[in-house]
């Protein structure tokens, strides 16, 4: 791939299942699910709050079984060179990765007094987003940071669109002054931040608080998805240095906010700590040591600098403090702590959205933490107990996690799906079968994600698979049957292996439309379809499966919910059963497209179906050999019958209309005009359609009372005339054929009762 500075994708082996999750057991899978996730912070190192939330919420989707597509924008630190060591590191965390170049100026200061929200919009994502949905599905889509959520405007409305906020813009820069500290990274306004919410589907808060305040200022829905670590408790390795003292410590990055607490906490408390002669050192660790080196010296202050991990800082303390008394978003470092199992007093802000009850966890000031701190250092015993309410909270926020990923997962999975059961006719190299499924899907994603089911296997060729497949990414994805030979093969666009049972069973809201019958199909459990909608096309079973028709009454019992949809005005009752719904819609949304070049000139097709319908078409054949010896010999088309092929076997000229609608070229080679001696039949209704569609005059002989004239002669004497003006007048009824084509097909004719169907209770909202 070329498409970014760095683009990559595999397919994920068994030690993926192994992935370490926050969350043991989730209750919702996501087998079969792609994500998008568009990120300016990386996921390498993971040494950052950010960095971790990302990660955290990625691999817990992974583990869950959805595939994420990585593509990041790098916005926090690649700022003069790309590392590519970490951009390689990054593609083996995830299933795919891309790297995205940056054309514009980072972290800009705001023009005015506030950032707008596409402030830092680089239109390079925009682009990149456009080739990649048309490349790929995804079932999901999730923005990080609402300054990136014009991202949402690329994405099809059968994707649903998440924003993880992992803050509040609003008020940032009033907060920041208030404090006396320089405002940094984003800040913006209430209505400028309202825009970010009100594109996405779905607003995720890190805290109950920001939930709060977004569901005030937008009517998207917004839920709480709080941070969680995995549990890994950390056992205390004193040092000599530290015997006799109670060692107390704080992680940050180098950050404006945790600077300004350090120094703020150091000055407040020290003093203090001196006073009461408490046996008390503070142990700063992370890039904040880097500006906090005037302490460097300071008795009762030790700066660790970078660790190497986190839990080299967590052995090294006997408690954790968390003394912010100002702050934005959720404190990553806090939850950290709690995963570790470490005691820990804070500030109360410092913990909002962590769902803690003990008083150490809720001290108001910074002398409070002084206080339990001291009372600690003389009553050593007291940290067990503050253990314990670490673990205790810990669960909680777990329990908290296990809910709104749940709840998200559920949400993915509800979105309306139609599944779409195709043919081998598919990867036929011309085949207007193709070119059907390619325009039903068109129409039908606007109702619902569509999954293209094969169960058939997969040519053998690459080349053949990515050609099929160009131009439908963005309509779905590929779902194989396990029986599929191939079903391993990558076919250019998002596919997986599932059966036709298990795409049932684990969609609440899938619609089966059926362009052929599966083989599945016939051995479903039946009342485990008993809420879902089949739609099944007879027009495509005739041309493409014919052998199936005679199976369809059995296979339509205990269906609940089976319409039969077919391109001819009159529809063949073959099922007769109350229950079945039938609907008049066209075989094509639009011309077809890839019929190339102008009708064959003189020559006429004949129509037929029964033994005297051919007698007829032959003499007909005759006569307008005769009446035009430059023509071509008339062309008769039979149906796909056995019966009537062998009626007529020795007819030089004939052709079954199936192996025309089979291909593309034979289809192309389009006659001047038809003469249709069997208009009633269904088997011809959707090549009759396309030479409607094309505007090819039509002959429609024996036609009912009332509908004589030049294109519907009533007997064999109009016939008779209207052959004459084919081979005469041939401009005028062409003339004519291009009204007719209007007047049928104008408006999208019998599809809106689909929609209406899809529509109620099922339509993507």
């Amino acid at each position: 791939m070329t498409k970014g500075l760095f683009s990559t994708s595999k397919a994920k082996d068994a030690a993926n299942s192994s992935i370490p999750s926050c969350i043991s057991q989730p209750s919702t899978r996501l087998t079969g699910t792609d994500i998008l996730v568009l990120s300016p912070t990386p996921t390498v190192p993971v040494d950052q709050g950010n960095r971790k939330r990302i990660y955290a919420v990625c691999r817990e989707l992974q583990q869950r079984g959805a595939r994420i597509h990585f593509v990041h924008y790098p916005h926090e630190w690649w700022f003069h060179y790309v590392p590519m060591d970490l951009a390689r590191q990054m593609a083996e965390q995830w299933d795919s990765f891309h790297l995205l170049p940056t054309t514009r100026p980072l972290h800009t200061a705001a023009a005015d007094q506030h950032h707008t929200i596409d402030e830092w919009w680089d239109h390079a994502i925009g682009d990149y987003l456009q080739w990649l949905f048309k490349r790929s599905h995804f079932d999901a889509f999730i923005v990080n940071y609402a300054y990136l959520s014009k991202a949402f405007d690329y994405a099809p409305k059968s994707t649903l669109k998440i924003l993880d906020t992992h803050d509040k813009f609003t008020g940032r820069r009033e907060l920041f002054e208030s404090n006396g500290v320089p405002c940094e990274f984003f800040y913006t306004t209430q209505d400028q931040e309202a825009i970010a919410l009100n594109r996405a589907d779905l607003v995720w808060a890190i805290k109950d608080e920001e939930a709060e305040f977004f569901r005030r200022i937008s009517p998207t829905e917004c839920i709480t998805m709080p941070h969680v670590e995995p549990e890994c408790r950390v056992l205390r390795r004193r040092c000599p240095e530290d015997e006799g003292y109670l060692v107390i410590g704080m992680i940050g990055t180098m950050n404006s906010v945790n600077v300004y607490n350090a120094r703020a906490f150091v000055t407040e408390v020290l003093p203090y700590f001196k006073q009461q002669l408490a046996p008390i050192k503070i142990r700063f660790a992370g890039g904040m040591c880097s500006a906090l080196t005037e302490f460097a010296e300071l008795p009762g202050i030790d700066l660790m600098g970078r660790v190497e991990t986190v839990d080299d800082f967590y052995a090294s303390v006997d408690l954790v403090t968390v003394p912010l008394s100002f702050s934005t978003g959720l404190k990553i470092k806090a939850i950290e702590a709690f995963a570790s199992g470490m005691p820990i007093v804070a500030i109360g802000h410092a913990l909002e959205g962590i769902p803690s009850d003990h008083p150490w966890h809720h001290c108001k000031t910074m002398n409070d933490v002084a206080d339990a701190c001291i009372k600690l250092a003389y009553q050593p015993e007291l940290l067990e107990s503050l253990t314990f309410a670490t673990l205790d909270t810990y669960n909680k926020v777990k329990l908290q996690a296990v809910i709104a990923f749940d709840q998200v997962a559920t949400k993915i999975k509800a979105r309306p799906k139609i599944v779409l059961t195709c043919g081998r006719e598919f990867f036929n190299g011309d085949s207007p079968y193709r070119e059907h499924v390619s325009q039903t899907a068109n129409y039908l994603r606007h109702l619902g994600q569509i999954i293209f089911y094969f169960d058939q296997p997969l040519p053998v060729s690459q080349a053949t698979l990515f050609e099929c497949f160009n131009g439908l990414a963005e309509y779905g994805k590929v779902a194989l049957s396990p029986v599929c030979v191939n079903a391993s093969r990558s076919v250019g666009m998002t596919s997986f292996t599932a059966t036709l049972a298990e795409l049932i069973a684990e969609n609440p809201r899938v619609t089966l439309w059926m362009l052929r019958l599966s083989d599945e199909f016939a051995n479903l459990n039946r009342p485990s379809i008993h809420h879902t909608k089949v739609y099944l096309r007879l027009d495509s079973l005739r041309l493409y499966q014919p052998d199936a028709m005679a199976t369809l009454p059995q296979l339509a019992l205990g269906i609940d919910n089976l319409t039969l949809v077919d391109s001819h005005d009159q529809l063949t009752r073959c099922v007769n059963s109350p229950g079945i719904k039938f609907a008049c819609v066209p075989f094509w949304r639009w011309k077809p497209w890839q019929v190339g070049g102008k009708p064959q000139q003189n020559r006429i097709d004949i129509l037929a179906d029964t033994v005297q319908q051919f007698k007829l078409a032959e003499a007909v054949a005759h006569y307008v050999a005769s009446l035009c010896p430059e023509w071509s010999y008339p062309r008769i088309i039979a149906p796909t019958s056995k019966d009537a092929v062998l009626a007529s076997s020795n007819h030089r000229t004939l052709v079954s209309v199936d192996s025309i609608m089979n291909s593309f070229h034979k289809l192309g080679d389009l006659p001047s005009a038809v003469i249709d001696l069997s208009p009633g039949v269904a088997e011809f209704a959707s090549y009759r359609e396309t030479l409607i569609r094309l505007a090819i005059p039509i002959l429609d002989s024996y036609c009912p009372a009332g509908s004589s004239g030049i294109t519907n002669p009533a007997t064999l004497s109009e016939l008779i005339q209207g052959i004459s003006i084919l081979a005469h007048d041939l401009e005028a009824l062409t003339h004519a054929a291009q009204q007719r084509d209007k007047l049928c097909y104008g408006h999208d004719a019998g599809w809106h009762s689909i929609w209406k169907a899809f529509s109620v209770g099922n339509a993507l909202t």
